[in-house]
């Protein structure tokens, strides 16, 4: 078994997804999400990002976020609870403050309004994963956008979710939330072309130039990946591992063909 970083030549293994903004795959969506993140900043509004999963709404997002100037900006990052109780406990921590047993939200909406609004920061709250929500929690991340009766917003809310949290947001109840999501992206996969470009620059990145993949070997990664960034990485990785076992220079459509059918089996 060739360890298939050094059979390659990689400096390190390729396509990582803790990526920085040289690493980030630059394409007309991410850029389109980039400018609907800098508007929804700009007016302090809502903005909703939709996507099949690993699409790559999370990386975008946090790739520009931290381009931010963090004397102007505090980001805050929640969502990978599914219950609110846990969720919002997260964020008072944030805060450095302890939720009362009762009245947890008017606390937070009071302590916003008393700290944060007001402040040299813009908050920023970013909640992933939005689609797990249930129906209250999401009423409730809703009222944190309401401290001043309407009039402003205290934070800057940032939606992430699977392409059923529009539907969910418009049936269950939630129509006041998503009325307020004044900015809404769909992130899809990448076309043919770009994914063999993306394959390419995240080769250059761990320091290979060569041509690693023929053009078959594209296509059919391409079809089988329906061009989803996550299951790029996925088969593009599979495939280099199998080629180095094999003793092969480059990916070429049957071997492409093989690792495809060996991860639908495995």
């Amino acid at each position: 078994m060739k360890k298939f970083t050094e059979w390659f030549g990689l400096k390190r293994i390729p396509f990582d997804k803790d990526i920085d903004e040289n690493g980030l795959f630059t394409y007309s969506q991410v850029q389109e999400l980039h400018q609907k993140l800098e508007l929804a900043i700009e007016s302090n509004t809502g903005l909703l990002v939709t996507g099949q999963a690993g699409t790559g709404k999370t990386t975008g997002t946090r790739v520009f976020l931290d381009s931010l100037e963090t004397n102007r900006y505090r980001v805050i990052y929640l969502g990978y609870d599914q219950t609110g109780k846990s969720m919002f406990a997260r964020l008072a921590a944030e805060f450095g403050m302890k939720l009362a047993t009762t009245n947890r939200m008017l606390q937070l909406t009071q302590f916003i309004k008393r700290h944060v609004t007001g402040t040299s920061k813009q908050l920023i709250l970013v909640v992933d994963e939005a689609h797990l929500l249930d129906w209250r929690t999401l009423e409730d991340i809703r009222l944190l956008t309401n401290t001043d009766m309407d009039r402003k917003s205290s934070v800057t809310l940032i939606l992430l979710g699977q392409l059923w949290l529009r539907s969910k947001l418009k049936s269950s109840g939630n129509e006041a939330l998503y009325q307020r999501m004044r900015f809404r992206y769909g992130l899809e996969g990448l076309t043919r072309k770009q994914t063999a470009e993306y394959i390419q620059q995240q080769l250059q990145l761990a320091g290979c130039t060569k041509a690693l993949f023929t053009d078959g070997a594209y296509t059919q990664l391409f079809q089988a990946s329906g061009g989803i960034l996550r299951e790029i990485n996925n088969l593009a990785t599979d495939a280099l591992v199998q080629a180095a076992n094999q003793g092969l220079s480059k990916v070429d459509e049957t071997l492409m063909r093989l690792v495809i059918a060996q991860r639908e089996t495995s």
